[in-house]
């Protein structure tokens, strides 16, 4: 415990003396405002004779203001003199006289300053609605009288049973009908013989996917369905799907491949005969001679049906 409060109570002989003198300056600045105040007493100010100077002062202002007041009253009119004795102050807010209030059938497009007098209104009233309509404003139903600021919604629902707007003032206006052109047929796209411009006339089709068409058309030989158009790599099935109704196959002549005489590497370039299947063909080739019908193709184990049907319209024995 007592190791404990050495370690933050143990001073040097410098720092006991700024100690020291640091107290003491803090009792000196406590005490001064006492000490000072004991050698020199605070003196009191008596106002009261003061006071009585201001009250004077007042009084004698006063004075002077009612002998000054006095001096400018003429002597001529007598000290009781109402000049407003003999005028009738009640007839300056006299009630205004209810107006007697007619109701009939009108037309507000029709009316004038008298007859909305008769309904109630006042002539200025009257005249802002008549500026209004001169300014060409329509009643074109009985609602729109109330929009008027000078009438509002309590005029209107007392006034709405007369109103009486006759439509034929307002013939519907006949516009000429507008005459369209005869839509144009789509044109359909014959995609074995379109050229890359026509390809990139079709919603869809740039100029990069317009040339990937036509060399897989190439590569192809020519495409007998256009469905076929599909395989055409990175094209998009929501364009096929926009675009086949136009697409058509209207002359079926595709190039095809005599898999007699055929080198590897043509048959191998093919899109449905591709490398793999090329190598098989030529192997079975050179082991059981020259295929005598394209049906020799099913022989080959690996050639199934589906495979088949895409290579036939391709290939030839002749």
């Amino acid at each position: 415990m007592w190791k404990w409060l050495e370690q933050y109570f143990t001073f040097t002989q410098g720092e006991k003396n700024g100690i020291i003198a640091l107290v003491s300056l803090c009792v000196l600045t406590f005490i001064m405002p006492s000490v000072y105040f004991y050698f020199k007493p605070v003196e009191h100010i008596d106002d009261s004779k003061y006071e009585k100077e201001i009250d004077a002062f007042i009084a004698e202002y006063n004075e002077r203001k009612r002998l000054a007041l006095a001096d400018t009253l003429d002597d001529s009119f007598p000290r009781n003199f109402n000049p407003y004795a003999n005028v009738d102050l009640s007839s300056q807010f006299k009630k205004k006289e209810k107006r007697e209030i007619q109701y009939f059938d009108f037309d507000p497009n029709k009316v004038g300053v008298a007859e909305w007098k008769k309904l109630g209104f006042s002539e200025k009233q009257a005249e802002s609605i008549e500026k209004l309509k001169a300014k060409g404003f329509k009643f074109y139903k009985p609602e729109d009288l109330k929009s008027v600021f000078v009438v509002g919604e309590e005029n209107y629902k007392r006034l709405a049973a007369y109103i009486k707007i006759d439509p034929n003032d307002f013939p519907k206006k006949e516009y000429p009908k507008t005459v369209y052109p005869e839509k144009i047929k789509k044109y359909v796209v014959d995609i074995n013989t379109a050229d890359s411009s026509l390809f990139e006339q079709q919603r869809g089709i740039g100029p990069t996917l317009a040339s990937r068409i036509i060399k897989y058309r190439n590569r192809l030989g020519g495409f007998i369905s256009p469905e076929q158009i599909r395989e055409v790599w990175n094209f998009p099935d929501s364009t096929y799907q926009r675009l086949k109704d136009r697409f058509v196959v209207n002359e079926i002549a595709v190039a095809k491949i005599n898999i007699n005489t055929a080198d590897f590497k043509t048959m191998g370039t093919h899109p449905y005969i591709n490398y793999a299947y090329a190598k098989v063909i030529d192997a079975y080739r050179k082991q059981h001679g020259s295929f005598k019908t394209v049906n020799d193709l099913k022989k080959i184990i690996v050639i199934n049906d589906s495979i088949y049907k895409k290579m036939e319209p391709y290939v030839t024995v002749e």
